[in-house]
């Protein structure tokens, strides 16, 4: 067909090897893939809900012809309603559409030739807001890309810097990315990293926090992870607040000072609880090589 390809959230990472990959589908797209999708004169949707962040609130499906394909007949229908809709298996479907396609002599569309799918997937770097002394997030993001195990398990914790990770880290494939937050809550991160390290001891797990989300509960069973001896990078995005929270709190023009926290230092606590901890506030640091990161499995 030489259409371009995209997931959701949950399925990051399934087409990359393929190459009119997109990444991810809705909210979370690039703006040049937003764009590309909005363009679109029909959607092939397998075994997706197509919920509010994926179809944006339903503006990406506006004007579209949109066929829904899911096992399960309770998944069709129930957040947007689409142009044709089958219970069936998504292999065999796909299978069967390009058999009829090509009985039918029906000719590519050509769309995927033109299409730059470097471009597509580049989410860009935002202009730096970054007080002097301290670490710019998306900037530290697209350097631990490189940085750290491809062969990873990405983990993330709930907050406010979640999305920027997801966005910016790649996975292997969509059974080595774990989201903790769908139950909307945060502090669910380190406990879910230990689950995959166990359940993965081969492997590298990397975990994204927040300081509110790992002082909710992660804390407390950062110890275990170091008892267990597991192969596991804890990644701490401090601010010093609950991030959400004192944004709420600023746009209602309200004293945000109930959402800020002195924490204690991380890095010492880490290191109490039998961490290998690196700690950095300046930019420089993060461009020098990472020799600390562990990348074989009985490494703390």
């Amino acid at each position: 067909m030489e259409a371009p390809l995209a997931t959701t959230l949950m399925a990051k990472g399934l087409f990359n090897d393929h190459p009119y990959n997109i990444d991810i589908f809705g909210t979370l797209s690039t703006p040049a893939a937003y764009e590309l999708i909005a363009q679109s004169d029909c959607i092939i949707c397998f075994g997706t809900s197509l919920h509010d962040f994926t179809t944006d609130r339903g503006k990406l499906m506006k004007g579209k012809r949109i066929v829904q394909i899911d096992m399960e007949p309770t998944a069709i229908g129930g957040a947007l309603h689409p142009d044709a809709a089958l219970i069936a298996d998504a292999g065999l479907t796909a299978k069967t559409i390009q058999y009829w396609l090509d009985e039918a002599e029906v000719p590519p569309s050509g769309v995927t030739k033109d299409l730059d799918i470097e471009a597509l997937t580049a989410h860009p770097v935002p202009t730096s807001k970054t007080a002097a002394g301290r670490v710019n997030f998306v900037e530290a993001l697209e350097y631990l890309e490189t940085a750290l195990p491809k062969d990873r398990v990405l983990v993330t914790d709930g907050g406010r810097f979640m999305t920027e990770v997801w966005c910016r880290l790649s996975v292997p494939d969509p059974q080595s990315f774990v989201a903790t937050v769908s139950f909307g809550s945060i502090g669910l991160g380190l406990q879910e990293a230990i689950g995959a390290g166990v359940a993965r001891p081969d492997r590298p797990v990397i975990l994204f926090s927040g300081d509110g989300g790992f002082m909710m509960g992660g804390i407390n069973e950062f110890n275990t992870a170091v008892r267990l001896g597991l192969n596991l990078i804890v990644i701490i995005a401090n601010d010093s607040a609950y991030g959400a929270e004192h944004i709420q709190f600023l746009d209602r023009k309200m004293d945000p000072s109930l959402s800020e926290f002195q924490w204690p230092s991380f890095a010492e606590v880490g290191t109490a609880l039998g961490g290998k901890v690196s700690r950095s506030r300046q930019w420089r640091n993060w461009r020098q090589p990472l020799p600390h990161l562990p990348t074989d499995p009985g490494r703390n």
